[in-house]
């Protein structure tokens, strides 16, 4: 299941047997040489030569239908053919499974514009390690801040309570239901987390969840970004319990209130065993946004450093050795820095 239009994402195409990955990004299939040999059942040097023809002949625009990016599991570039293309090269070699391909990712890129997502029920049926993986996917788009939210929001909507929707009480309880899930699995806020783990000397500085090479300034200033892959987990799994029960309560027809959720959300936390959150002993949000801020500054200006090719001496940065070139790394953009390190990765 995919649902970015913005990325090349996976999708299984089977033939002869066969499962083969082709990709979707915005609302067409995309594959690479390799998969296309293997669609088509040939080498990749004739469909290399194909393809040379294809563009050679200006039966297709190269720039259009042609596109290198980092592949949809790492950073790695790589070259991906749009679905004009891959047909192109079918009805060269060939037409009869060229047309079998045609109609598949047409049925395929329909449903996708229609619903936002595909699946493979065959493949999931038979394959329990792919459909653990979509339940998880699934579940980290449900806990999502802003899925658990509108969720909630319409849990409300089901059943009389004391929810305003522009209140500053339902404000309060949406930031003091996120750091009670942040509490449950770190023992810290949001605040706190990033004040314990925002550090210009770490990789990424501490984050681990962000788009691009670099997190940004933004990323750096939300705490679960700074959660690692087992807290995540156990995040979802906490946020999926969360809603199960909302849902089913608002369906029940019980009335809800906002002092009642964090309530069985507490029993929740109980339940599985995870501390409570017990208030707020002192007001950190400014004081995270300031020290995340504060470390972004000197993360960036040390990969600008070091981009512009210098060896940078921790101790020496400390004491303003490298002052001298602020002139050079203030002409140096964040998105020319991110284009330089996804190059490099």
């Amino acid at each position: 299941m995919f649902e970015n239009k913005d990325i090349y994402s996976p999708i299984i195409y089977s033939s002869s047997g066969d499962d083969i990955e082709v990709f979707i990004k915005g609302e067409t299939v995309w594959a690479t040489q390799m998969a296309i040999a293997d669609i088509f059942e040939t080498d990749i040097k004739s469909i290399s030569l194909q393809i040379e023809n294809i563009f050679k002949e200006k039966e297709l625009n190269e720039h259009e239908h042609f596109q290198t990016a980092p592949s949809a599991t790492s950073t790695n570039m790589v070259d991906y053919y749009s679905f004009d293309l891959i047909t192109s090269v079918g009805y060269r070699v060939d037409s009869k499974k060229a047309t079998q391909f045609r109609m598949w990712a047409t049925q395929v890129t329909t449903q996708f514009v229609k619903d936002g997502f595909v699946i493979n029920e065959e493949l999931l049926r038979s394959d329990p390690k792919k459909l653990n993986a979509l339940a998880a996917k699934i579940r980290e788009l449900r806990a999502n801040e802003k899925n658990v939210y509108a969720s909630v929001r319409e849990c409300f909507k089901l059943a009389a309570s004391d929810y305003e929707p522009s209140s500053d009480e339902v404000r309060k309880f949406y930031s003091l239901l996120q750091d009670k899930f942040h509490h449950a699995i770190t023992k810290m806020t949001s605040s706190k987390l990033i004040i314990d783990r925002a550090n210009h000397v770490e990789e990424q500085m501490g984050v681990n969840s962000f788009k691009g090479a670099l997190p940004s300034k933004s990323e750096v200033l939300v705490g679960k970004n700074y959660l690692s892959e087992t807290e995540v987990y156990r995040m979802h799994l906490l946020s999926e319990q969360f809603l199960l029960y909302a849902e089913s309560t608002s369906l029940s027809g019980k009335v809800m209130t906002m002092l009642g959720l964090h309530e069985q959300l507490d029993n929740l936390l109980r339940l599985n065993g995870y501390p409570i959150f017990s208030g707020y002993s002192d007001f950190l949000k400014d004081k995270a946004v300031e020290h995340a801020t504060r470390e972004y500054e000197d993360f960036i200006e040390i990969k600008k450093l070091k981009y512009i090719g210098l060896s940078v001496d921790l101790e020496g940065f400390y004491l303003g050795e490298y002052n001298e070139y602020k002139a050079k790394t203030s002409s140096v953009s964040i998105r020319e820095l991110n284009k330089a390190l996804l190059t490099l990765n």
